[in-house]
């Protein structure tokens, strides 16, 4: 991806149905997003870089395929936010995909609705301490994501801090963005080289089944429910249960696999005991070992709350 997100004038030139479009508020490792207005409602623009191999060893079949890959990845993601209904999913805006050249790169970008919050990585960093009802509505909040997106064939993948927004409205308190990295279970994998590759993720939120190399064999909902529970436990605790922002790629995989990680208890006592046994046995190494029933989860949630 270019470090350099592209000017708002230049993209007021390529992506019709733009009434303005303020400067990026937003970079990540697959994309940049930019406060828009689309017929006089307010949205979010999502513009999406195609990288190139330059690379003259490399067979231009495999090139096209790397390619197609990413282009498939944007379509997925669209394509599953519109499967999807649940509130606290993202909501796709007045944008469709549209694709457009600037000179030999090739960008992809569609809108979704903009959420006035803040991200709970952001809140993290702030030592934002949340109550008991904001913990246990994100905990819910996410459910209802992984439920939704299950039943349509999707596994999300990418449940992280930075990933939640903390909204202004109390209807929808939580909202998951991003399924930019989605896995379609009952679709034709769309992965370049796939046996070759390590799995395509933030290190730091990887279920550890994920590192297995037959996991696209195996992986179920069980991998979102281990990713919501290091969210939960993030935000609730101020901290990570097992990374540290010395550890480097080998570090954070290696603590994945093996450490296992504190009680939330020993950071929140002040939480129900019930609480903080949920969250840590989403942590389990096994999936089999996790707690798999979300009806039974909402149940014993709403007890909490």
């Amino acid at each position: 991806m270019a470090k350099k997100a592209l000017e708002p004038e230049l993209l007021l030139q390529h992506i019709s149905g733009l009434d303005s479009l303020e400067p990026c508020i937003c970079a990540g490792g697959f994309g940049w997003v930019y406060p828009a207005t689309i017929k006089g409602t307010k949205e979010a623009l999502k513009v999406i870089k195609i990288d190139r191999i330059d690379d003259p060893t490399i067979e231009s079949d495999l090139i096209e395929a790397f390619i197609k890959e990413q282009i498939s990845r944007v379509r997925r993601e669209v394509d599953a936010l519109n499967k999807c209904k649940v509130a606290e999913l993202v909501k796709l805006g007045a944008i469709d995909i549209c694709e457009f050249d600037v000179g030999e790169d090739k960008y992809l970008a569609f809108s979704e609705e903009f959420l006035e919050g803040c991200d709970l990585r952001k809140l993290i960093l702030q030592r934002y301490s949340p109550d008991l009802n904001e913990i246990t509505s994100l905990f819910r909040s996410l459910l209802r994501c992984i439920e939704d997106l299950w039943s349509n064939g999707y596994i999300h993948r990418d449940i992280k801090p930075g990933n939640v927004i903390k909204t202004l409205d109390k209807s929808r308190p939580f909202v998951l963005l991003d399924l930019g990295i989605a896995y379609a279970v009952y679709e034709t994998s769309i992965t370049y080289k796939a046996s070759e590759r390590m799995p395509i993720a933030t290190y730091r939120y990887l279920a550890p089944e994920m590192l297995q190399p037959d996991f696209r064999d195996r992986i179920d909902y069980r991998s979102d429910l281990y990713t919501t529970g290091l969210t939960v436990f993030e935000f609730a605790a101020g901290q990570h249960p097992l990374a540290r922002d010395s550890d480097d790629m080998i570090r954070t995989i290696s603590r994945a696999l093996r450490q296992p990680p504190k009680s939330l208890k020993q950071y929140r006592p002040d939480l129900p005991e019930g609480l903080c046994d949920l969250v840590d046995g989403m942590l389990k190494k096994k999936p089999a070992l996790r707690p798999a029933n979300i009806e039974m989860l909402f149940k014993k949630l709403e007890v909490m709350s």
